[in-house]
Formats: structure tokens, C-alpha cells, sequence
């Protein structure tokens, strides 16, 4: 349990400065070439989970069988991790022009360049809007004025372009979506912004840009009335939808319901590998973790994160850093800088009696107790387990038969007590971790 405070590299943490634009992923699931590809984009603006986290269940649960899908999880990743529409104003009315010194110029030159990439035969943007859209007004909820659960074309179709017929295939779109719906309420409409005929703003948009270079573009808005995993339940109907119009053969892992995405969405064996050296359970962590190893000196965006999910990333706040999945805060890290060593990439040890080997990091289940031998210019800390009276400033708590009775559950990284992190060093650096579950 006892650590080092190690203040070399330890640096203030300001939220004073905006932060700094963060560039998207581009994840592609192909199958063959010269086939038609559907590029999938979620997350333009910040706060609007229904189309960043339909992305990553589609990423996570379907199946390309013929055909090609290109996703961007969430385009606007900064935006997404303050839960704030566009830090730098709309990203989304920056597509007609904008000036150099914009600080998401790069992003958007980048999406621009996949949008009109010659494999790409069609767009599909993902947003959440309020209410339920009517093409008469019916009531404050229903109308005219409201963008909720409906699919958008900036005009009725692209000449002498393959999937050009905007308007006959979100009919069929739509159609498919109305079979599904929920409630009546939720009847999905086409909306025709007639963009070339003078609506300004969704000539700045990047379906219009889209439009403009000759690609098809379609975008489908599902209402902020409802839960997040209705809205889930409705994107991932408008991709299904898109998928067949443009014939993307595809298949899915789990029977597409509300009920069933709540699951997927929170799904409890999520984890995140930090830096290829910490591993995370994404649920069931404590609020705060203290005296958390983070390498020293290095940019936040830039540390990997390896998880099934997508829509993961870490944000400094309060001299904090936030582990985040979408808009969700998972944990708050007190972090302790350090040097990171990779020379470790396994560890042996000694789980219920029998030995085995792990790589760095990995979470180990124990039944009833476990051993981690010594190893040969490193030592291992034990977060909650203390030597009794060793006074050593650095323990090594190799050699030593541990039981989840001699561990401190207030140190545990989860709530529930159970969940250790057993901490490896080479001189003052941290080579990795593997967290010991007990049941």
C-alpha cells in the first residue's frame, strides 16, 4: 500500500485554456473492393449521445457481410468529452468555409477528405434533435420548427450519381423505421431543408458539402425526448435502413431492442487498456482514483487507449483526470506521474495454487488467494495490502501469500471492495499493472 509521491514531472493541470481539439477515428469494416461503401459518421456535436454511442454499438455488435462501412465514431471528441455542443461554436457550420486559424480547421479538412475520397458512395450523419418533427404544426412538441425523429436530404436527388434518388431512398428509410417504431408519436418524416434555394445554414452544413461534391448525403436526427437507448434504438434502424437502400449486406450479435441496447450500451465487461500498460473495468469503479500511475510529460490525446468500445477518452479537470465513455463519467484519476517502462510485457504468478503467467495488463481472478514470485529487477506494490512492520519506503511484495482478507477494501478500485491493483516497478518507473478480482 505504501507509495512514493514521485513529484518529478507532476504539473499543475489548468482548466483555464479551452481543449485543444482532439482528431477523429476513421474505422473501417470492409469486405471486398468495388463494392459500395457507406461512411458513418457520429458526433459532430458534443452532446448528442444517441448518434455517438449508435456508432460504437454498430462497431461493437454488426457484422459487415458484402460491402464496405466507414465509421467515425464521434467527430467531434473534445466537443463530446465536456458534454458541450462545439467548445469551438458549431462544427457542424464549417463546412462552406472557414478560416485557417480556426482550431478545428484540421478536423474538418480532414473529414472533407474522407467525405469525397472516391470509395465513398454515400454519407449517413448521425444526430439527437428536439421534439418530434411534423410538417404541420401540431402542437410546441410537434411541428414544423422541431428536428426530432427525422430524416434530412438537402434536395430531392444528385443527376447521373449512383444512390442519387435522395428522396425515393430515405421513403424506403423511413418506411423501414415506421415499421419499428416504439409509439405512435415517434413516426419517423422526411425533411427536405431545399438547401440551394437559400436556407444559409444548412448551406454551411456537411451534408451540403457532401451534396455539393457529387456525394449522396443523408442525415438521420432522433429525438431528445428519449432515453438514450430509444435514440440508439432509432439510429441504428435509419443504418439498417441505409444498408439495405444501398446493398450492404450486414449482421447483427443481439435482437435489436431498447431493452437490449440498455444492456449493450452498459455493458459491465467493458474495459480500457491505458497506454498498453493499465487496464480499467469501465463499471463499478469508485469515484475517485488516487495516486494513480500516468506517464509523465505526455499529452492526454496522445496516450493509446485500446478498449472494444469507441467512445472513450480521458479529460484533465480540476488537476483530475476524467476517464469518460461518451458523455458518462466513469471515474476521477488523482494522478501521479511518472516515468512509464515497457520493458515488462508479462507476469508470472501463483493464482489459487497454481502458476501461471499473464501479460501486463490483465485482470486476474482469484478465488481465494494468490502469490506474485519475485522477479528479477522489479518490485511489486500491492495498493491495499501492507507488509506488516516493514518500513521500507518502497515495498516489494513479492514472495507473499496474499487472501482478499488481507487486503484493505478502502483501496480497492472498485465500490464493491473487491478489485486490487498490484503495481510493478523497475527502479523509480512503473512497468505495468494487473488488478487481482476477488469474488
Amino acid at each position: 500500500m505504501k507509495k512514493i509521491l514521485m513529484m518529478m514531472g507532476l504539473f499543475a493541470l489548468s482548466f483555464a485554456k479551452p481543449l485543444a481539439p482532439i482528431d477523429f477515428d476513421l474505422l473501417k469494416l470492409q469486405t471486398l473492393p468495388n463494392t459500395p461503401t457507406l461512411l458513418l459518421i457520429g458526433g459532430i456535436q458534443g452532446d448528442e449521445p444517441g448518434g455517438f454511442n449508435a456508432t460504437n454499438i454498430f462497431l461493437m455488435h454488426y457484422k459487415i457481410l458484402n460491402g464496405n462501412v466507414w465509421v467515425v465514431p464521434v467527430l467531434n471528441k473534445h466537443s463530446m468529452l465536456l458534454n458541450h455542443r462545439g467548445i469551438y461554436d458549431d462544427m457542424n457550420r464549417k463546412f462552406a468555409s472557414l478560416a485557417t486559424s480556426d482550431p478545428e480547421y484540421p478536423i474538418i479538412q480532414h473529414i472533407k477528405n474522407i467525405i469525397t475520397a472516391p470509395e465513398v458512395s454515400a454519407i449517413l450523419h448521425l444526430h439527437d434533435g428536439s421534439g418530434f418533427y411534423r410538417p404541420i404544426y401540431q402542437s410546441p412538441l410537434l411541428g414544423p420548427n422541431r428536428w426530432g425523429n427525422c430524416s434530412i436530404i438537402d434536395q430531392e436527388s444528385l443527376h447521373n450519381v449512383p444512390y442519387g434518388n435522395l428522396a425515393g431512398i430515405l421513403t424506403q428509410v423511413t418506411g423501414y423505421i415506421n415499421q419499428k417504431l416504439l409509439k405512435p408519436i415517434h413516426q419517423y418524416h422526411i425533411r427536405d431543408t431545399f438547401t440551394a434555394k437559400g436556407d444559409k445554414e444548412m448551406e454551411k452544413a456537411l451534408t451540403y458539402f457532401a451534396i455539393k461534391n457529387n456525394k449522396p448525403a443523408f442525415a438521420n436526427e432522433a429525438s431528445k425526448e428519449l432515453s438514450l437507448e430509444q435514440r440508439v434504438y432509432y439510429h441504428l434502424l435509419a443504418i439498417e435502413g441505409m444498408l439495405n437502400q444501398i446493398g450492404i449486406a450486414y449482421q447483427k450479435d443481439f435482437e435489436l431492442t431498447p431493452t437490449a441496447l440498455y444492456r449493450l450500451i452498459n455493458d459491465k465487461s467493458l474495459d480500457v487498456r491505458i497506454d498498453q500498460s493499465i487496464i480499467l473495468p469501465l463499471y463499478g469503479l469508485r469515484g475517485t482514483l488516487s495516486y494513480f500511475p500516468m506517464p509523465q510529460g505526455v499529452r492526454l490525446d496522445t496516450i493509446p487507449l485500446d478498449s472494444r468500445a469507441k467512445i472513450i477518452g480521458l479529460l484533465e479537470k480540476n488537476n483530475e483526470i476524467w476517464l469518460k465513455y461518451g458523455n458518462k463519467l466513469m471515474t476521477k484519476i488523482k494522478p501521479e506521474y511518472i516515468e512509464f517502462d515497457h520493458s515488462l510485457s508479462a507476469i508470472d504468478i501463483q493464482v489459487d495454487g497454481e502458476n501461471k503467467t499473464f501479460p501486463i495488463p490483465s485482470i486476474i481472478e482469484v478465488k481465494e488467494n494468490f502469490q506474485i514470485p519475485p522477479i528479477d529487477g522489479y518490485r511489486v506494490n500491492i495498493i491495499g495490502y501492507v507488509i506488516p512492520n516493514d518500513p521500507s519506503p518502497k515495498p516489494n511484495e513479492t514472495g507473499i501469500t496474499i487472501h482478499h482478507k488481507d487486503c484493505i477494501p478502502k483501496f480497492s478500485i472498485d465500490k464493491a471492495g473487491k478489485i486490487f491493483r498490484a503495481e510493478i516497478y523497475k527502479g523509480d518507473q512503473f512497468s505495468g499493472m494487473v488488478l487481482i478480482k476477488f469474488p
